[in-house]
């Protein structure tokens, strides 16, 4: 018998992700969602679970998001929890294994989605994030204009699809989801699924506002540092990781997933395959982050089976978590008395808007990071207000038009 009614909701979602073995923070965090929607599903008098009121949440967050008022991360682990407990609801538990979320689809769906797993031109990430909208996509067609074919799909089925989602969705969400039915379309009318590819459906433009990122200023960046107490065993390995985060400004998971022969000692490296975009990348080990990591590596890093160079300070001793370069950075932001509490990619930011204010060039600023094009740089240049100022013009010979002589 699936869960119905709101009331007490809580008590249900904090029993079916301990029954499938979810950590306790993630528990946690997905039961604060739960109360949330609990609360607003009370304020408008709904006993039983209301699209609507948790359609206008996600909407809520990601507007906050947008608005700078909570970080990417935070939105999306958000998302994640509105996920799983409509999965409670719906069905008392909660799964996340891709071949039981397609079993509720059509014969023809699942061989597409299964095609799009094993699509090996595309890189594992791209294939997860194709499948996600693809089983959204064909979930909507069978349920709401019960199509269980791509054969009757045409563009009207499609644009109302698109219609139903930007009534929900802003932002960068609703383009992800052009891009993402643009391509699996692509992909379908190459492999002969559909006979076109609807191309000219996806051409148009949303409009998205550009957030200003900010990045952790080079004092408090060593206020920090300066907070961290090197004589414990947990001290050397957050010191090793901060620093090198913030010398070369490598994404958490690169950091996490780096393995011991990543580090190149002899000739003073640091080489790896980024997680991200699958590409190889090679950046200098300086003798600060060198001896910072020799140090951890030497006298406290815990004795494990795990190739990772930064394990967790608990047993099993596994590999470190990628959300606990986070916790490890809020956690010293707050002994050094920080006003703001940064997150981990606030680094990657501080090295990059460092670099273009030093007059580095953009292209070289880009290959540090690790970026596929620059275009993921040039958001950096809008912080180098010093070599900003030098491209305004100043009012001198320009008279103010408009006012009676």
């Amino acid at each position: 018998m699936t869960t119905k009614s709101m009331s007490d909701f809580e008590t249900k979602v904090h029993a079916a992700l301990a029954d499938r073995g979810f950590s306790q923070s993630v528990i946690e965090a997905t039961v604060v969602v739960a109360r949330i929607l609990m609360s607003l599903h009370s304020k408008k008098g709904e006993e039983w679970l209301n699209c609507d009121v948790v359609d206008g949440y996600v909407k809520s967050q990601e507007v906050r998001y947008q608005g700078n008022a909570i970080c990417r991360s935070w939105f999306l682990n958000r998302k994640k929890a509105v996920e799983r407990i409509l999965q409670i609801y719906h069905t008392n538990t909660v799964v996340g294994d891709h071949h039981r979320r397609m079993s509720d689809l059509s014969e023809c769906f699942q061989q597409v989605l299964l095609r799009v797993l094993s699509n090996e031109e595309w890189s594992p990430k791209l294939r997860r994030h194709q499948y996600n909208h693809a089983v959204i996509f064909f979930r909507w067609l069978q349920e709401s204009r019960n199509y269980k074919t791509l054969k009757v799909v045409d563009e009207n089925a499609v644009r109302e699809h698109l219609v139903e989602c930007a009534a929900r969705m802003v932002g960068y969400s609703l383009d992800n989801r052009r891009r993402a039915l643009k391509k699996l379309f692509a992909f379908l009318s190459e492999e002969g699924t559909v006979s076109e590819s609807m191309s000219k459906l996806f051409l148009f433009k949303i409009p998205i506002e550009k957030k200003v990122k900010y990045f952790m200023p080079q004092d408090e960046i060593a206020a920090v540092l300066n907070a961290i107490d090197r004589n414990t065993v947990r001290g050397k390995r957050d010191y090793a990781v901060i620093l090198l985060a913030a010398v070369t400004g490598l994404r958490r998971i690169d950091i996490v997933e780096m393995i011991l022969d990543s580090l190149d000692w002899r000739n003073g490296e640091i080489r790896i395959a980024q997680e991200k975009t699958g590409k190889a990348l090679a950046l200098p080990l300086t003798a600060d982050v060198g001896e910072a990591i020799h140090e951890y590596i030497c006298s406290s890093r815990p004795h494990s089976e795990s190739d990772k160079v930064f394990l967790s300070t608990r047993t099993p001793f596994g590999a470190m978590h990628i959300g606990t370069l986070n916790k490890i950075l809020k956690r010293y932001c707050v002994a050094a008395g920080l006003k703001t509490i940064w997150g981990s990619h606030s680094l990657r930011r501080g090295l990059a808007t460092s670099m273009v204010t030093a007059g580095v060039p953009v292209t070289t600023v880009a290959q540090t990071l690790g970026h596929s094009s620059i275009d993921s740089t040039k958001q950096y240049i809008s912080l180098d207000r010093r070599h900003l100022k030098e491209c305004a013009l100043d009012f001198s010979g320009i008279e103010i038009g408009g006012a009676a002589q």
